[in-house]
């Protein structure tokens, strides 16, 4: 292998390998919106849940 070859072969690497860093450094970015967006879910959830174990318990008591 000539030296140009290998600098070819290097270059055609390094650009390959900058695509697959690209799509997937794109990849993590959607799962992290996605994993943001479960997790104010989650947390409404919760939040709802309280409300509804606060309401029960006044009901339990004889409160409203």
């Amino acid at each position: 292998m000539t030296f140009d070859e290998r600098l070819e072969f290097l270059f055609k690497s390094t650009e390959s390998l900058h695509a697959s860093t690209q799509e997937l450094h794109a990849t993590v970015l959607e799962h992290t919106k996605q994993l943001e967006i479960d997790a104010e879910n989650i947390r409404r959830l919760a939040n709802i849940a309280a409300a509804h174990e606060e309401r029960i318990a006044g009901l339990e008591s004889g409160g409203e």
